[in-house]
């Protein structure tokens, strides 16, 4: 987007008219034509990455793997509901909370890090 629009700011500056079809009949502006070659290959550049961020995207929607429940082994309360979440989040059931939301790297903790929801036995300090 920068390749594109940085040197539109240029030939303005440079005295480039606006909503011209045609520039290679003005003299003047001649010595601008490299740049309005440049941002004419980025625009098509542009176009054909998002071309393949399509691509990808639907390709992750319809033959890539499911994501797990918690992706990230984050420890806070959003990531211990259901996706698509029901209505009320927790589908009635208020959780429990017995932890901060950073418990990462503790000692004797299965997988490094605990839950907000865990019982106070996951950590022997509690």
């Amino acid at each position: 987007m920068y390749a594109i629009f940085t040197p539109m700011h240029f030939v303005g500056m440079a005295g480039n008219p606006r909503r011209y079809s045609d520039f290679t009949n003005i003299e003047y502006l001649a010595g601008l034509m490299p740049v309005h070659k440049f941002m004419t290959h980025a625009a098509y550049f542009t176009a054909a990455v998002q071309i393949l961020f399509l691509i990808n995207l639907f390709w992750s929607m319809w033959k890539g793997p499911k994501a797990p429940m918690n992706p990230w082994n984050s420890t806070s309360l959003e990531w211990t509901i259901p996706s698509p979440p029901p209505f009320d989040n927790f589908a009635g059931v208020h959780p429990v909370v017995n932890h901060g939301p950073y418990e990462y790297s503790v000692p004797g903790a299965p997988n490094d890090f605990i839950m907000q929801t865990d019982p106070p036995s996951v950590h022997s300090g509690d």
